[in-house]
């Protein structure tokens, strides 16, 4: 566990000069944080030098601690200061750039999973009407981001595609007479997909994001079709049909489709068959993603879920399947998670992740506007109300943006996300990288703040950051991640991504 500076047995009053810093103790070293995002690897013996104030200036060490803001009386403010700012700009409040639009509620899967509180196919009086779209857009343009990301969700969204298409086309028209940057993209589960859609989608340069879960087996078994049938086929012909197209140069890289995929108690043991499909897809990316207990998920919990240490072992075995297909260097497959902190531990920059940030994304980073017009502070917020409780509910698209921001849920979510205010993420090693998520613990432990000793969020994220922690000690695997971080092409860092991780293409307006 982390702490606050502690001191060596037997000092009375801290050592003169300490900066103030967090640790995490990994037994034959010490990870060193401060609340400006540097950190510093000691070897143990190293660490219980400095803690005592026996390190000497004559060392490289000492330097290399007072480059870093550990030292008290040798701080670079202003260095420090841009830092901080550089991974911390989205705490300026320009109003939230991810905008998730659920056009329907209709979809014609069986997800075991269900996050999106999915209705069937002909209950079309949850399809979001021509004037309920309109009003939506005209809000999101009241907002004053200056880049905008509208983001469709669902159900499955193409099963109101004239809706899609009306989106597109007012704002991207929208856009050109406000000069503002626009990105859209659309999840989806590619059953629904024509050429005619796809050519639309290519030609308004919309990013396409689909489900694939694994081996035709795995994601058949968490994804059904209502009534039976096999979905994974139709995904893989789809992103065949589109990668055959960008090495014909018929697309451009950036319009490349990514994949989600969501780890259900039957992905368990079988990390490297599933990265195994999206290498062999040519994906540049796989995102091990857990299952959140949000939703009809919730519900069957007992059935398709697992504990903390399951998921763990399941990213530590991907993770290190990965950086084995990538040993010898070139263009190998990259894990989103990992690159989504390496963005923030090692570059110090903000990645733009909207479930790893303090104060939380919702409202100040993104919003969700169901089919009837209502506005949720996210999209899992939007599930929740689905399911009898409307706590996340905001407002509607005919209210102020103002008046959204300063609803009392709004304001809410934003102070229980605080890390500062939670002890024991206070006291945290990775607070600087990490972030808290009102909704999960709502869901988990009807507490919007949560209780981190006993969180899966906090437990499952925390376990990431050990791993990866250990592997960058590893020069090899290291390597790796600093090839990762120079080849990244994803837009994410210019342009916003979706809530998902997944990268979105610039439109021209």
């Amino acid at each position: 566990m982390s702490r606050l500076t502690s001191l060596p047995s037997g000092t009375k009053t801290a050592p003169a000069g300490l900066g103030p810093f967090n640790f995490r103790d990994f037994g034959a070293w010490v990870l060193l944080t401060n609340d400006w995002g540097r950190w510093l690897m000691l070897d143990k013996p190293d660490f219980e030098r400095f803690v005592a104030g026996k390190v000497t200036p004559e060392e490289p060490l000492f330097e290399e601690l007072c480059d870093r803001g550990f030292v008290r009386d040798r701080m670079d403010f202003g260095d420090l200061a841009t830092s901080y700012l550089k991974q911390t700009s989205f705490r300026l409040v320009r109003g939230p750039s991810l905008h998730m639009i659920v056009v329907t509620l209709r979809c014609n899967q069986k997800c075991q999973y269900c996050h999106s509180s999915v209705v069937d196919p002909s209950r079309t009086d949850t399809d979001m009407d021509l004037d309920t779209a309109k009003r939506t857009v005209d809000f999101i343009f009241r907002t004053p981001n200056e880049a905008i990301c509208i983001e469709f969700q669902g159900g499955e969204p193409m099963l109101n595609w004239p809706v899609v298409k009306f989106v597109i086309e007012y704002a991207q028209a929208k856009a050109k007479a406000q000069k503002r940057r626009l990105l859209i993209a659309l999840v989806n589960n590619f059953t629904l997909m024509t050429e005619e859609r796809l050519d639309f989608l290519i030609e308004h340069g919309v990013s396409i994001c689909t489900s694939l879960d694994g081996p035709a087996d795995l994601h058949d078994r968490n994804r059904p079709f209502l009534g039976g049938g096999q979905a994974q086929e139709k995904v893989v012909s789809w992103v065949r049909r589109l990668m055959t197209m960008a090495k014909s140069d018929d697309l451009r890289k950036p319009y490349l489709p990514s994949a989600l995929m969501t780890t259900t108690k039957f992905s368990l043991g079988r990390a490297r068959e599933i990265v195994d499909l999206y290498r062999e897809l040519g994906m540049e990316q796989i995102f091990l993603r857990p299952l959140s207990p949000i939703g009809y998920a919730k519900r069957v919990w007992s059935d398709i879920g697992y504990g903390p240490e399951d998921f763990l072992r399941f990213y530590a075995e991907g993770l290190d399947y990965v950086l084995e297909l990538n040993k010898d260097g070139g263009d190998g497959i990259m894990e989103r998670n990992a690159l989504i902190l390496l963005t923030k531990i090692v570059k110090g920059e903000d990645p733009g992740f909207m479930d790893l940030r303090w104060p939380a994304g919702a409202v100040l980073g993104c919003l969700a506007y169901n089919y009837d017009g209502r506005v949720f502070v996210s999209d899992e917020g939007r599930m929740v109300d689905h399911q009898g409780d409307p706590l996340f509910c905001v407002g509607t698209v005919d209210d102020p943006w103002t008046k959204v921001l300063d609803h009392p849920t709004a304001r809410a979510c934003a102070a229980a996300s605080n890390l500062e205010t939670q002890p024991m993420c206070a006291q945290c090693a990775y607070k600087p990288w990490c972030g808290a998520e009102p909704v999960f613990h709502y869901e988990m432990q009807r507490s919007i703040a949560g209780q981190m000793p006993t969180s899966p969020w906090c437990a499952i994220h925390m376990g990431i950051f050990d791993i990866l922690m250990k592997r960058l000690r590893e020069p090899a695997a290291r390597a790796v991640f600093d090839r990762w971080l120079e080849r990244d092409q994803c837009h994410w860092q210019e342009n916003g991504p979706t809530p998902a991780g997944q990268p979105v293409t610039e439109v021209a307006p």
